[in-house]
């Protein structure tokens, strides 16, 4: 029963998505909090990788379930997704391995490393059924408020059921060979647990893929903020979702600049959000939009969130626009300046770039939305435009790419010179799963032709393969890339590119992908095993050369990743507190993988707040933040760079590197 007395008829499921750094979690913990506030029974969970969701409640959260106190109680929590998987493996593992064993040459060694790896689509569809539990004869909640990740996962994972069945497909293959030796010999009989587990596999897909599809029981509420590149964005987002036929529920446009005192920035501010709030408008016209007032004071804990509660909920109107121009400001009003800054903070930032002159790879990291794209770009422009002789290739490894946004331009996966940028520039947006398709039609070829000399069936090449540790088709792809870095050849041939600016995907998604390499060379050598196994009746042939090849360039990377002269990890982030929560947590992971992190960036900061009482308080807040960004930089010896807060946000070659030549050490 619920708190008012009425039994639920189902649970309703909210998916709250975006570009990283929209709002995401502000909003999902703000939809609890008004949904709370009517007694309904709510659970709010986040999916992302690299959680801030404790971090938006103020409070600690972990994979078991918290109740969050009165004067509204609601409950919340951080989903493991490996560690689920890790359950299911022990619940399900004996019967996978038998599975594997009936249709593949591999032993039990062999298997058990295998499934020490994941399996394609399990960890997260485990994850999503752990959710989707809470939707069974008897709910324990009235809303389950999900806060998913940045667009790229959060996109994989709704495809977990169809990744899962697939595998399932996969696992039915591999146990047929088995049934038809039952069958003969008769001992048929009742079902095996591994055929009770491909019927269970087939059965949770199906149910959660409906689930998922069910517009009464789920819906998928967009977060963007007002700037053109959100919503470009949101444009892709929500056309991903429809494709696949997910109901979208309502577009919320975040982090509005209300009306005010006459403002250079700020009225710059709102005359691009009541440009872009006017095409969000059009574009979406089907579509309830609702605006959420940026808030003075970042909305941390229950009574903060409790002030946007009713507005991401649909409760109240719209938020009202007014504005206090009188004409359009001037266009050097789009610029802070930096001169009003104390004496010992104006040191050209170029000067602290110029140490990362000696590098081969830079990473720009940090957590979605904090401006890794447009930070990455304007660094890749002036550091091809320093030194003309240098050969630069900027990279986007996000699986929602936003550098054709910034560039204002179509990028795809060929690498391009960019109008109006440097002739030595070229730009791409990696696309891993053609990079896999390719790579994988060689090992395919490979592996049938040791499985043909062994007496396997055909498939089972292809099957082994499917099996493959998620996240194989990024590694892949960003190895083909790092081969373009490689060191002269025996001819004396200089390597394609001198230099690699890569644009990440936020943090989660970027630190999976960075611990992908350990993963990915157990994979490669349980297949090196099986050759070296039969070695004695087949001939090493196709199959060891791709996997040697494979185990040297997945070492190459790894060794290219931790060499501090080489490889440099550029940490981008906001003056706010969730932002530097996250900041910390991923300082921490870099230095646990042994990686060299020497620059921050604090992008976007209020520099010169003038007389405007938010440019003001913004500021003033922006300090503490940068103060405990100092403390931690300080004790890990890293520069910081701070840019500008413009409006409207640079696009194209001239804006970036305008904004650029305004950064400050």
């Amino acid at each position: 029963m619920s708190r008012n007395g009425k039994r639920p008829k189902a649970v309703t499921f909210l998916f709250f998505g975006g570009k990283g750094g929209v709002g995401k979690t502000t909003c999902a913990a703000a939809r609890a909090v008004a949904e709370a506030r009517r007694r309904a029974r709510v659970l709010v969970v986040s999916t992302d990788p690299a959680h801030s969701l404790g971090d938006a409640l103020a409070v600690r959260l972990s994979a078991r379930v918290t109740r969050l106190p009165v004067p509204v109680a609601f409950d919340a929590l951080e989903l493991d997704a490996p560690r689920a998987f890790a359950r299911w493996i022990a619940n399900h593992g004996e019967a996978v391995a038998d599975i594997i064993a009936n249709g593949t040459w591999l032993d039990r060694r062999d298997i058990d490393a295998l499934l020490g790896l994941s399996l394609p689509g399990v960890d997260e569809l485990v994850g999503l059924l752990e959710i989707m539990a809470l939707a069974g004869r008897d709910p324990l909640y009235d809303f389950v408020i999900v806060d998913a990740a940045p667009t790229g996962h959060l996109l994989r994972l709704l495809a977990a059921p169809d990744a899962v069945a697939a595998i399932a497909a996969v696992f039915d293959a591999l146990q047929e060979d088995h049934r038809i030796m039952r069958r003969e010999f008769g001992r048929l009989g009742r079902p095996e647990a591994a055929d009770r587990l491909i019927e269970l596999l087939v059965d949770q897909a199906a149910r959660t893929r409906a689930l998922l599809r069910d517009r009464r029981r789920t819906t998928f509420e967009w977060v963007m903020l007002p700037e053109e590149l959100s919503l470009e964005e949101t444009k892709d987002g929500i056309a991903a979702l429809r494709r696949n036929r997910f109901h979208v529920g309502g577009v919320i446009v975040n982090r509005v600049l209300p009306a005010g005192p006459p403002c250079p920035i700020c009225d710059r501010r709102r005359v691009e959000e009541s440009r872009v709030v006017a095409r969000v408008r059009r574009t979406f016209a089907d579509l309830p939009v609702r605006l959420v007032p940026e808030q003075l004071h970042e909305p941390r804990g229950i009574r903060s969130l409790g002030a946007v509660a009713r507005l991401v909920a649909g409760k109240e109107a719209a938020l009202r626009r007014q504005t206090s121009l009188r004409r359009r400001p001037s266009a050097s009003a789009a610029y802070a300046d930096a001169g009003s800054l104390p004496a010992r903070r104006q040191r050209s930032a170029p000067e602290t770039l110029e140490a990362l002159r000696g590098a081969r790879v830079l990473f720009f990291v940090g957590k979605g939305g904090v401006g890794k794209t447009t930070t990455a770009a304007a660094t890749a422009l002036r550091l091809a435009r320093r030194d003309p002789a240098r050969r630069v290739l900027l990279l986007s490894t996000d699986p929602a790419p936003s550098l054709a946004d910034v560039f204002a331009v179509s990028i795809g996966d060929r690498a391009t010179t960019i109008r109006g940028g440097p002739n030595n520039l070229r730009v791409r947006e990696l696309d891993a799963r053609a990079v896999l398709k390719a790579r994988r039609a060689g090992l395919e070829s490979a592996l049938a032709e040791l499985g043909a000399t062994l007496g396997a069936r055909e498939s089972s090449a292809e099957q082994l393969l499917d099996l493959a540790p998620p996240g194989i088709d990024e590694l892949f792809a960003l190895l083909t890339v790092t081969e373009l870095m490689a060191p002269p050849n025996d001819e004396g041939e200089p390597p394609e590119y001198d230099l690699l600016v890569v644009d990440a995907a936020p943090t989660g998604h970027t630190l999976r992908l960075l611990e992908m390499p350990a993963a990915a060379r157990e994979w490669v050598q349980l297949l090196m095993r099986v050759q070296l196994k039969y070695r004695a009746i087949a001939r090493p042939g196709r199959f060891a050369q791709e996997i040697v090849e494979l185990s040297q360039s997945i070492r190459r990377l790894q060794a290219l990743f931790h060499d501090p002269d080489a490889t440099r990890f550029v940490v981008v982030t906001r003056a706010a507190k969730v932002p530097q929560l996250e900041t910390d947590r991923l300082f921490d992971r870099l230095r646990a993988l042994g990686l060299a992190a020497p620059i921050v960036v604090v992008n976007a900061r209020t520099l010169a707040p003038g007389r405007c009482p938010r440019c003001r308080l913004s500021a003033a807040a922006e300090r503490r933040i940068l103060a405990a960004v100092e403390r931690r930089c300080g004790r890990r010896r890293c520069a910081i760079i701070q840019t500008p807060l413009v409006a409207p946000p640079p696009r194209g070659p001239t804006m970036l590197e305008r904004w650029a030549s305004r950064w400050i050490a």
